[in-house]
């Protein structure tokens, strides 16, 4: 095995050695020397160089391509182990560059496999991170970060620092990507440190790069464009044009976020420029993209539009999940601007189903899996080291031991000569005690030191004992995993059915369009089951109708709307109470009572918010209560937001009974009338992550005034989704629009 080891580290040696010769010669100098050079080996190496420069100089990865391929027909035909794997990782970067991923892996996995073949660890690291990256421009987050550990693992085992660096640059772009940002800068800034302790400039350059994204990520945009500026600092040292084009993609998305659309675009169209030239077209869809975002927010939507397109055909080409997501959001956003809402929300499904695709769940925690899998292994292997230095010591309390007794022996022979010689001396008894006090100090150090055995061997033990402890705890852990998804999943189901039952006891909306053909309910509730509820009775000529906000959402919400809509149904069909102002009365006593203890204590301090409508079908009078529910009036192009009573069901604020007011309003046919809970109000989001508010949704009430009721529902529901973004849903949301 070691001269195996030895006769590869010399071709090695070697081929690096013809490599450097090869650097600096231009094509025609290289194709002279080609044809004169008689040894294959060397023929080989001058085919792979020509197809460096083709791809990296001349930018015809076509010829590059054809070059590579016939320094593998000659590397194959010589049946040379090194030179076959160093072309063929050539081939896998060339494909990875022109997004031929396929045909990139193919190539990778060969190098890995010959590595693996002759016992070289260091291109088995470089192959494993090689793949590694492939998978990332695949959007297989989970492979990727597989194969990055494995090299990392590796790569600190051999002490190979370059690429434990590549390995922790790579691994931090994934958990990145991924929102996980504490363990993404923790990678960069070890990639980064190795870099700069090499000298690797191009290396410090991605890690700035890097850095300042996961900062543009977690929204500090002043960090994230000093990271930036310093990794273009390095780039224009290094002429480095494919990480100059990045840095003007970063630069460009921070001025696009600050409102400098117009630097922006400039930073967008400088990158696609370099991008274009270079031919990878995987930046090549990033600037196009991206310069589509800057196009929109300057009315340049036509040149958007074409961008936006280009980004989609590209990524349709190298089946690029990611751009699709971007694109897909692009378009959105670009038909939300041209009012068009259907096309914008179909894009913006579109966008979120490919994000989905790529940041999902099973890749996540996929990646957490094989990440402390890495961390447990590095720590066994710790305490293996631990203990192999626990024997090391061992032997060497053995080998003293041995020393000792040698020594005691050699003394006493010394003593026994020593009596012999003095046997008739007057100093025999002199002698006889000295040599007694050598052998107690002699028994005194073998106690000591079976002392010190005993110490060690406890230490051994006790180490044995915490790594089963660790495995116990290992298993112990794994056992509980299962059991809370379990019981995560029958809670889920249960809540589900729950959602079903409230849904069976709330009215259809295809009860509701026997009389009232033209309406919509937009029912959105926050945590599956809902806290609001609507209500509906026809009697004879008069229709009653109420729509309500219980306190809370989720479960708890959810009982509330039930006890909601059991008083209400109570006090029309039990108590025949035809008043507004006495329904709303008898459900604030009745919720008092059932949510109180006999010390009359509240039991829960939830309320309710209702409005009660009574609408009489021969007269179009409407007359309501309203308890805190805001309802609009749309007649024509006019909107009017009838006041609600300020007064809350189901609290004691005052001794004195509560006044709930009756209000009427003569109605015309085709008028309609909106009600709402405050969720929809509420809601954070927008650019400056603001509310809703009630201003804002009668200017979109007039917007979409000339839309049926199906195409209302679809046009609030997608407002309320572009608005929110990624911000968290804060409240159940219900609207209910109704046309007389």
């Amino acid at each position: 095995m070691r001269r195996i080891m030895k006769v590869n580290i010399i071709l090695t040696a070697l081929l690096s050695f013809s490599w450097n010769l090869l650097v600096g010669q231009n094509v025609d100098s290289l194709l002279l020397k080609l044809y004169q050079e008689p040894k294959d080996s060397a023929r080989v190496l001058i085919l792979q160089k020509i197809a460096h420069i083709y791809e990296t100089q001349e930018r015809n990865p076509i010829l590059a391509e054809n070059y590579l391929l016939e320094a593998k027909r000659w590397a194959e035909g010589i049946n040379s182990k090194y030179l076959r794997m160093e072309i063929y990782n050539s081939l896998g970067i060339l494909y990875r560059n022109i997004s031929k991923y396929p045909s990139a892996l193919k190539f990778h996995n060969d190098a890995l496999t010959i590595a693996k073949d002759i016992g070289d660890k260091h291109q088995q690291v470089k192959s494993l991170n090689n793949l590694g990256v492939v998978y990332r421009r695949l959007d297989n987050h989970a492979y990727a970060s597989e194969y990055h550990l494995r090299a990392l693992k590796l790569a600190e085992e051999i002490k190979d620092s370059f690429n434990i660096s590549v390995a922790c640059n790579s691994l931090g772009n994934i958990f990145s990507l991924n929102g996980r940002y504490d363990e993404a800068l923790e990678y960069f800034r070890r990639a980064l440190f190795i870099s700069q302790k090499l000298n690797n400039l191009l290396g410090q350059a991605m890690n700035y790069n890097n850095i300042g994204e996961v900062f543009e990520f977690k929204g500090d945009y002043r960090m994230a464009k000093e990271y930036y500026l310093r990794s273009l600092d390095i780039n224009n040292k290094i002429n480095s044009q494919k990480g100059i084009a990045i840095n003007y993609n970063a630069l460009g998305k921070i001025e696009l976020y600050q409102g400098n659309y117009q630097k922006a675009r400039e930073y967008f169209s400088k990158g696609l420029e370099i991008d274009k030239v270079i031919g990878d077209k995987k930046f090549i869809a990033d600037s196009y993209v991206n310069l589509a975002r800057a196009e929109i927010k300057l009315n340049y939507d036509s040149r958007a539009l074409n961008n936006v397109n280009s980004c989609l055909a590209i990524a349709k080409e190298i089946k690029s999940l990611t751009h699709f997501h971007q694109a897909h959001e692009v378009l959105s956003e670009y038909f939300k601007k041209q009012g068009d809402f259907v096309k914008a929300l179909e894009h913006y499904v579109l966008s979120s189903k490919y994000k989905d695709s790529v940041l999902n769940e099973r890749n996540a925690r996929h990646i957490s899996t094989i990440q402390t899998l890495y961390e447990t292994e590095k720590k066994e292997n710790e305490i293996k080291l631990l203990l192999q230095e626990q024997e090391l010591k061992q032997r060497e309390i053995t080998k003293q031991k041995v020393q000792t007794y040698a020594l005691l022996l050699v003394l006493l022979l010394s003593a026994s000569m020593l009596v012999a010689i003095y046997l008739a001396l007057r100093a025999r008894k002199k002698a006889t005690e000295k040599l007694a006090r050598q052998i107690e100090e002699i028994e005194l150090k073998n106690v000591l030191l079976e002392e010190k055995n005993q110490e060690i061997e406890q230490q051994k033990q006790e180490i044995e004992k915490n790594k089963n402890f660790i495995e116990q705890k290992n298993k112990n852990l794994e056992e509980a995993y299962r059991i809370i998804e379990s019981y995560i999943e029958k809670i889920t189901d249960s809540i589900r059915y729950a959602e079903r039952i409230q849904e069976s006891i709330q009215p259809s909306v295809e009860a509701v369009k026997q009389h009232f053909p033209d309406t919509f309910v937009f029912n959105k509730p926050k945590d599956i089951v809902s806290g609001d509820f609507y209500w509906f009775l026809p009697k004879g000529k008069k229709i009653y109708f109420a729509l309500a906000d219980c306190t809370g959402h989720g479960v708890p919400g959810a009982f509330m709307s039930i006890i909601g809509i059991d008083m209400i149904n109570q006090a029309v069909n039990q108590k025949l109470l035809y008043k507004t102002d006495d329904i709303l009365s008898f459900l604030d006593e009745q919720l008092i009572k059932r949510l109180s203890k006999s010390t009359n204590e509240m039991v829960l301090k939830d309320s309710l918010d209702i409005a009660v409508c009574i609408f009489d079908k021969e007269t179009y009078v409407l007359e309501y209560t309203s308890a805190l529910i805001p309802m609009f009036l749309q007649t024509n192009n006019h909107v009017v937001e009838l006041k609600p009573d300020f007064v809350t069901l189901g609290t004691k604020i005052t001794t004195g009974p509560k006044n709930f007011t009756v209000k009427t309003v003569k109605l015309t046919p085709g008028d309609w009338l909106f009600l709402s809970t405050d969720g929809y109000f509420d809601q954070l989001g927008g650019d400056n992550h603001k509310k809703f508010m009630r201003s804002r949704f009668k200017e979109h009430l007039l917007l979409a005034s000339n839309l049926n009721g199906a195409e209302k529902q679809n046009y609030f529901e997608s407002t309320f989704l572009q608005w929110m973004k990624r911000n968290e849903q804060i409240d159940d949301v219900l609207l209910w629009g109704i046309k007389f």
